[in-house]
């Protein structure tokens, strides 16, 4: 019966450099990502937007960063299980050997430890409460991007207040004819420079405190009724095409019945060790929860260093954190 040292349940980024981190320290690997495809939510959600918070790469693009973390983690040869959505787990023991089994739509799998890394769980966006809005799906109305050259020469209108509108914002305004980007408040909840670079550019017009109301057109969009949250006022507007920028409402399906301790959609985790509240199970990234938690790739990454460190002792307790790699003289290879 072949055991793991390590099933990673979630392809994403933080996921892939766990991979990278688990082999780089010897440990035999597998990631389970429910996905067609690696990279999880940079790569299925955001191919196109530009990424800032991640050291070294400036505005490298998810996909190419997700393609990146990939490269990085196939070097090590991992196992890659994609395409598989996780059913259940169960801890069993064979001969004082205490291991997980993880089932999932397309067999079995089993390893020593768990290390959860799915991000913000299932994709679901928030739908935008505009009356019309649903009846013009992919016919104008976006949440997940089509390629950002489809915008080109359009006039776009972006919703939303938060990082996701104004990346998508930054991301369209260069193509289109004309990008307006509404919040229902005054101010923005995203990241300072992002506002600073939106409000200078002279391709941007920004209008709050605006609501979308109707969304009009026949076969496609071709205009937007809003309303002037300050006023009362209504305004149309022609519009070819409207991005939903709400962000995602999270769910972690069939990880909710594992019996970790959560706190709402995420997984509390002592940071100290990134150890959820069952044994052998660790989890990084956006689905953890502790105090001062930011979520950030990058602190995703750092996540990743302290659980293989916590790993790599718990599956042999004379191993002590982690060696530096340039130390490392069996890297292993495929």
């Amino acid at each position: 019966m072949d055991i793991q040292d390590v099933i990673i349940i979630g392809g994403g980024p933080v996921g892939l450099f766990g991979a990278t981190m688990a082999r780089l320290h010897g440990m035999t690997t597998t990631v389970i990502e429910s996905l067609p495809e690696l990279g999880g939510q940079l790569y299925a959600l955001y191919p196109e937007k530009p990424i800032f918070d991640v050291a070294g790469f400036y505005g490298i693009t998810g996909k190419d960063l997700a393609l990146r973390l990939v490269e990085q983690a196939e070097h090590f040869a991992p196992d890659f299980v994609v395409g598989e959505s996780i059913e259940t787990i169960a801890r069993l023991d064979n001969a004082g050997d205490s291991y997980y089994e993880v089932t999932t739509s397309g067999g079995v799998h089993r390893s020593r430890v768990l290390l959860v890394t799915v991000g913000i769980g299932a994709f679901v966006p928030r739908k935008l409460p505009a009356e019309g809005a649903d009846g013009f799906e992919n016919r104008g109305v976006y949440y997940l991007m089509p390629s950002l050259d489809y915008f080109r020469g359009k006039r776009v209108l972006v919703v939303g207040g938060g990082d996701t509108a104004l990346d998508w914002t930054l991301a369209i305004a260069p193509r289109a004819s004309h990008l307006t980007l509404i919040h229902r408040r005054d101010q923005f909840r995203g990241q300072e420079e992002s506002i600073r670079l939106i409000h200078e550019s002279p391709d941007i017009s920004v209008k709050t405190p605006y609501e979308l109301l109707r969304v009009e057109g026949s076969q496609h969009v071709e205009a937007v009724v809003v309303k002037n949250a300050a006023t009362g006022e209504e305004e149309t507007w022609p519009m070819d095409d409207i991005v939903g920028g709400l962000g995602f409402l999270p769910s972690l399906g069939p990880v909710k019945s594992w019996g970790l301790n959560l706190e709402g959609n995420t997984i509390v985790v002592d940071p100290a060790t990134m150890m959820t509240s069952l044994p052998g199970v660790f989890a990084a990234g956006d689905v953890v929860q502790y105090p001062g938690k930011v979520k950030l790739i990058a602190t995703g990454f750092g996540e990743i260093g302290i659980a293989i460190a916590k790993i790599r002792s718990y599956l042999d307790p004379t191993k002590k954190g982690l060696p530096h790699s340039t130390n490392l003289k069996g890297i292993p290879r495929p």
